[in-house]
């Protein structure tokens, strides 16, 4: 199987210095994605929210992350410290390779920046009470597979939504709208 490539990948992304979230009027947020490139296909690190009463993002599929909080100088010390909280990972240990235009989430309005990691060397994820499970996604997969449409639940109702179905998981808004972003999907 093609390797994913991530010199390509990284000729796109802005300096992580770039995303400055301090003058949005909005709530800012940040979440890591996490690359794996030392098994045999790469991958990223995508998880499963806790289902939760209140949260609007409850049960879906996402990427480890959350909103600033006033500890955080930047938006990449949010993405840093939400990963190591939901999934045990220790981002500074790792390579920083940039951040995709940050976007609104639509559920509720959000700005949220997409910092990219490079893993260095394997991990061990150890989830927290907000995520029930975590899963490594084949890049080469998400990169060639094909959106649809998709049913899903919400505390208002049900939504039909563009997704990505993986292994029976859908995964549809925010996320979904980040990936499309990464392999330079319109």
């Amino acid at each position: 199987m093609k390797r994913f490539d991530i010199e390509l990948l990284k000729q796109r992304l802005n300096p992580s210095s770039s995303i400055e979230g301090s003058k949005s009027p909005v709530p800012v947020a940040a979440v890591a994605i996490i690359i794996d490139n030392h098994c045999d296909s790469d991958s990223l690190l995508l998880i499963k929210r806790e289902e939760r009463v209140g949260d609007p993002w409850s049960g879906q599929i996402a990427f480890p992350g959350g909103h600033k909080s006033p500890s955080d100088s930047t938006l990449l010390d949010t993405a840093i410290r939400e990963a190591s909280e939901e999934v045990g990972i220790e981002l500074p240990r790792h390579t920083t390779l940039g951040v995709l235009l940050p976007m609104y989430s639509q559920t509720r309005k959000v700005l949220v920046a997409p910092f990219v990691f490079q893993l260095n060397r394997d991990v061990e994820v150890r989830m927290n009470d907000e995520v029930a499970e975590t899963f490594w996604a084949s890049l080469q997969e998400l990169s060639t597979i094909r959106s649809t449409r998709s049913k899903v639940h919400v505390e208002t109702g049900t939504l039909d939504v563009d997704s990505y179905v993986l292994d029976g998981r859908v995964i549809w808004g925010l996320t979904f709208r980040i990936i499309r972003s990464l392999f330079n999907k319109s």
